[in-house]
């Protein structure tokens, strides 16, 4: 395959044009030369922390707190769902993503076999995981077992299952322990909420006389890195200790906002030395799965809170989204675009009315495009997505054509 007549964003902040060519899944060749591109390719977006079956109650208890929104609007709706319905959300959310140039997306939700059957299917890249919970009976076992026994398949590497735990709150320390325990055999990264609101920061450190970094730390489970969504309230000590662990902040700046729970301080945590990533969160706190809009916001809530132009400049936004989610997810060979990584790439149509003139190309990611100027994803050298092609774009999928159908059961099943 050869994209030629396009702009390409390169690992050294370098804005190239010209071709590229992609053999075995792995790009062979970036060409320059000059010419008109009307293409721009970048790579592919990463998305480091959703709960993707969550479409199927997409925008459900808008404008309460995260705790009322947990406990009155989503735990009593997730209680009814099924695994046939978990399918069906994760199916939509997935389409979603790929429609808008993501390629790879970490994602904790029930159910993870569905979700991480959903991906292998549609050809997108993802961390599945078991959601860590001490008061669901049988849930530790279930955390070490499904983790082992996704991650022996060889043919499911694209797809791997991490260590979770939800947060510090619905956990307790026997429980957290035992599973860093046996993750000195599995040497799996942690996903987890961190520091999301005040409130769980500071009863976390009632409990424990711990922040909750300090206090996951403590029991292990950081021993093999991890992604840490949120650290609204994260200290300066906190960020330390991630920088050394090897644990990545996934900023969710949308959700925080609609949950009123805070501003992150990412700029710090990027001093500190933190790998800083982005996440959309899902789709009851977005409420899109739109890594374009992430970035967006993300680049201007952290201006004017500064009230410095300069913080987060695009360049360093771009990175957030594609090489920094790649090392959060310990992915090797890919969120660059380079000879021998992986053809995992977005393709944007540059005709559309609001990207017009190509003055400052990366500025233009950041603040002017948006999911729907995608016009091709590739994962793996593979077009898994292509705007206005049949199907609805998803290269054959079989589940593209009654994906929409499925999900509005789903919906209708649960009674919303």
């Amino acid at each position: 395959m050869k994209i030629d007549n396009c702009f390409f964003l390169l690992p050294e902040h370098r804005v190239g044009r010209g071709d590229i060519v992609i053999e075995g899944g792995r790009i062979v060749s970036i060409e320059e030369r000059d010419c008109e591109p009307d293409r721009l390719v970048m790579p592919g977006l990463v998305n480091c922390h959703g709960h993707t079956a969550m479409t199927l109650v997409r925008g459900l208890g808008g404008g309460l707190p995260l705790k009322r929104w947990l406990e009155e609007a989503i735990f009593p709706v997730e209680a009814k769902m099924t695994p046939r319905d978990v399918r069906a959300g994760a199916a939509w959310g997935i389409m979603e993503m790929l429609a808008g140039g993501t390629t790879c997306v970490a994602d904790m939700y029930d159910f993870p076999e569905e979700m991480g059957a959903a991906l292998l299917e549609s050809g997108m890249k993802g961390r599945i995981c078991r959601v860590g919970l001490s008061f669901v009976e049988g849930r530790l076992a279930d955390c070490i077992e499904s983790t082992r026994a996704w991650n022996g398949h060889v043919a499911r590497n694209d797809v791997r299952f991490d260590l979770c735990i939800h947060s510090e709150y619905l956990t307790d320390k026997a429980f957290c322990r035992a599973l860093a325990d046996a993750n000195r055999e599995l040497k799996r990264p942690l996903h987890v909420h961190v520091s999301e609101t005040r409130k769980e920061h500071e009863e976390c450190i009632a409990r424990h006389g711990k922040t909750p970094i300090e206090y996951i730390a403590d029991t292990g489970l950081f021993d093999n890195g991890g992604y840490a969504a949120h650290c609204v309230w994260c200290t300066d000590d906190d960020f330390r200790i991630m920088a050394e662990r090897g644990v990545s902040l996934v900023h969710n700046p949308t959700s925080n906002m609609k949950l009123g729970s805070g501003f992150a301080r990412i700029p710090r945590a990027m001093e500190l030395g933190v790998n800083v990533a982005l996440g959309t969160d899902g789709c009851a706190s977005n409420d899109n799965l739109d890594m374009f809009e992430e970035m967006h916001i993300a680049s201007l809530v952290h201006k004017g809170l500064a009230c410095d132009p300069t913080v987060l400049p695009a360049w360093e936004v771009i990175d957030m989204a594609t090489r920094n989610g790649a090392k959060a997810l310990g992915l090797k060979d890919t969120g660059e675009i380079a000879v021998g990584f992986a053809a995992d790439l977005c393709v944007v149509d540059m005709n559309r009315m609001h990207l017009a003139p190509a003055i400052d190309i990366p500025n233009l990611v950041v603040n002017s495009m948006g999911a729907d100027d995608v016009a091709m994803t590739i994962v793996g050298g593979r077009v898994v997505y292509e705007k206005g092609s049949v199907n609805g774009g998803f290269g054959g999928w079989a589940a593209a054509a009654s994906a929409r159908k499925e999900l509005l059961a789903a919906v209708g099943r649960l009674g919303l």
